[in-house]
């Protein structure tokens, strides 16, 4: 039975398996949970939690201080002294992924967490067995404010091809454990999307496709006032999703995908005629059809 990483030590030469990664601000009501639900994961194979700390003010600093001092062969701390997500800056792509030496990545921001102490452990066997799959991931429970427990569905809970992923569709980011192709910094475009993590499993979509784990414990989304996405309003979700398809539209333009091109092109299209068009339903269906239409033209 293995340990779990609270207990682990490790030889100094030992190759890590899998990177934790993790960016927090302002944090504080929510890292010791997200941290504590790391250090419960039973793993047989090196493991690093690389935590990026954006400028905190409420104390998330402190917090990741004393955890570093208390797990120094596992937890290696990135501090800022200005926020640079506010500058446009992905911290994962600018700070966090160069870092990681594993093989692996699985990715918790510091107000989430997980419940599964086997996550890690079922993630990773799946991969090392599945040389295809590019990236797995599983469901989600939602966390209101009041610490409620909401239904909640929005990643995919099914399985995706390799041409589905390169179109960069909705994951459970939390969840996700995929293979570390990020050691090189991505295009500018791709730096500049409103919505990394849809750039992140389009570049996967190059190396393979990605499988839904059914028997992964549902992790922890917290909905709340200081989330980046989950509490926009429609209108502004659309156009961060628009640009965002341009951004991966335009990194599809580079590797020469053509028909990934088209695809993320006119899906950013349609979602801009959405917020234009009053007649959201025509908009809608048009999406449906064209994206449809091009799909088989293309393959």
């Amino acid at each position: 039975m293995s340990d779990t990483l609270r207990d682990t030590k490790y030889e100094a030469d030992e190759p890590v398996k899998i990177s934790i990664c993790t960016i927090a601000f302002n944090h504080a009501d929510f890292l010791v949970q997200c941290i504590e639900g790391f250090l419960k994961q039973k793993c047989d194979f090196r493991v690093e939690i690389i935590i990026h700390d954006d400028a905190s003010t409420d104390g998330t600093t402190e917090i990741l201080n004393n955890y570093a001092a208390r797990f120094p062969e596992l937890i290696i701390p990135i501090y800022q002294t200005s926020n640079q997500y506010s500058k446009g800056v992905n911290p994962y792509y600018a700070y966090v992924f160069p870092r990681s030496r594993g093989e692996y990545i699985a990715i918790c921001d510091g107000d989430d967490f997980w419940d599964d102490p086997d996550k890690l452990a079922r993630q990773v066997t799946f991969l090392d067995e599945h040389p295809k799959t590019a990236i797995t991931y599983g469901r989600v429970k939602a966390i209101t404010d009041d610490g409620e427990i909401e239904p909640y569905r929005s990643g995919r809970e099914s399985n995706l091809s390799a041409d589905e992923l390169k179109l960069g569709p909705a994951i459970n980011t939390l969840t996700a454990c995929f293979r570390n192709i990020f050691h090189d910094p991505p295009p500018p475009f791709i730096r500049s999307s409103p919505i990394g993590d849809m750039t992140i499993w389009a570049q996967l979509g190059y190396v393979g496709g990605g499988t839904f784990l059914p028997e992964l414990l549902p992790a922890g989304y917290r909905l709340h006032q200081g989330g980046v996405f989950s509490l926009q309003t429609k209108s502004k979700k659309r156009f961060m999703k628009a640009i965002s398809l341009l951004c991966v539209a335009a990194f599809h333009s580079q590797k020469g995908d053509r028909k990934a091109l088209v695809i993320c092109t006119t899906r950013a299209a349609i979602r801009l005629m959405q917020i234009a068009n009053p007649l959201s339903m025509v908009a809608t269906l048009s999406h449906r059809y064209f994206a449809k239409a091009i799909a088989t033209k293309h393959e």
